[in-house]
């Protein structure tokens, strides 16, 4: 917070033993003071379901799944653009459709999963807004994640239906360490629009015969759909939001995050809980390109533009998170290289100031 300290420039200089330039210099030194603003905001987490893109797209489906239309033709093949498409759902803890029997169908009760808790803006001591800092520590509320999983083997013997897991928590306490921007311009409140994002914060994909059904959305094609979900949306994004430079490489911040009260059950005998790549557990983050391993809850990526007014207070802020995550799967050439992650799943949050003063 600024001190309010302001320095009597003719008072300096009728001190004896204080020479202009010693003067001039604590006049200038003393009006750069560090400012840290922190706000408490609240929002949603995500829509109700999540939207992805998975590697086994391209190849079995020849169709290019991703946010910014990366694989128009892969080894020779046209491949028409179908976008993100949909598999993960939220649901009410307490939900009787928050079981692994149960599929998923648009309109049916699932949930926007809240988000709450302080974003904070440090401005480093200067004048300059681009080295300026965005940190924060969020909780998303109670769910259950719905989500089709994809198993080599199906221990216990045929389960009917898709094979499903549902996870369980109270909470995710989410940590994003101070993060420098990448852009910082002037807004009409007086403060600023910060974006971290180091290819610029994309375009918001909506819905080609429905524009107020943004991304992620519960009505986006399956995967298994291929083609015949093209035309869903209504035009690639000139940018792309994943992180790995196998797939957009639109680096932003990352989280580390721990959910609380977490359990898992799912239909082919525990095979799945927790033991795979789209089904959340706590502990470390997989590194990229390491194969079906079991993804932390901390963003992979985490696209940011957040809004301050003139006090240096966050009044809204938006992110594109994902998961990224390598499926073994397919022919060699369509292989991403080695270390580098091929598939992620994803959403959109927001957030408003939920009090004009600071912590």
């Amino acid at each position: 917070m600024s001190s309010g300290f302001k320095p009597n420039l003719m008072l300096m200089l009728r001190t004896p033993s204080l020479s202009l330039s010693a003067a001039v210099c604590l006049l200038i030194c003393s009006s750069v003071t560090a400012e840290i603003n922190t706000t408490r905001v609240t929002g949603n987490f995500n829509n109700s379901q999540e939207n992805a893109c998975i590697h086994v797209s391209i190849f079995m489906m020849l169709a290019d799944c991703t946010y910014s239309r990366r694989n128009a033709e892969v080894a020779g093949h046209a491949l028409p653009w179908v976008g993100p498409t949909v598999n993960p759902v939220y649901y009410d803890p307490d939900s009787t459709h928050a079981v692994p029997e149960y599929k998923p169908v648009p309109g049916d009760d699932r949930i926007k999963p809240s988000l709450s808790g302080t974003l904070t803006i440090d401005d480093q001591g200067t004048a300059d807004p681009t080295d300026d800092t965005i940190s924060g520590e969020l909780t998303v509320g109670p769910a259950a994640r719905s989500v089709v999983v994809n198993v080599n083997r199906l221990t216990g013997g045929p389960a009917p239906g898709e094979p499903r897991a549902i996870i369980f928590w109270s909470g995710i306490e989410h940590s994003l360490a101070a993060t420098g921007v990448d852009s910082a311009t002037p807004n009409a409140d007086g403060g600023f629009d910060y974006v971290i994002a180091s290819k610029g914060f994309p375009s918001r994909l909506y819905r080609a015969d429905e524009s107020d059904d943004y991304f992620p959305s519960a009505l986006a094609g399956r995967t298994v759909e291929g083609q015949d979900a093209a035309g869903t949306w209504n035009a690639p994004s000139s940018t792309g939001v994943t992180r790995d430079t196998a797939m957009a490489g639109n680096v932003g911040a990352t989280t580390t995050a721990v959910m609380k009260d977490y359990r898992c059950i799912d239909n082919r005998g525990a095979v799945t809980c927790p033991d795979h790549n789209v089904v959340w557990a706590n502990g470390p983050e997989p590194r990229p390109g390491e194969r079906n391993m079991t993804e932390a809850p901390g963003f992979d990526n985490l696209l940011v533009r957040a809004s301050t007014d003139g006090s240096g207070n966050v009044s809204k802020a938006q992110g594109f998170w994902t998961q990224e995550y390598t499926l073994a799967a397919g022919p060699p050439n369509f292989q991403v290289p080695e270390n580098h992650n091929n598939s992620w799943q994803g959403g959109y949050l927001e957030l408003f100031a939920t009090d004009p003063n600071k912590e």
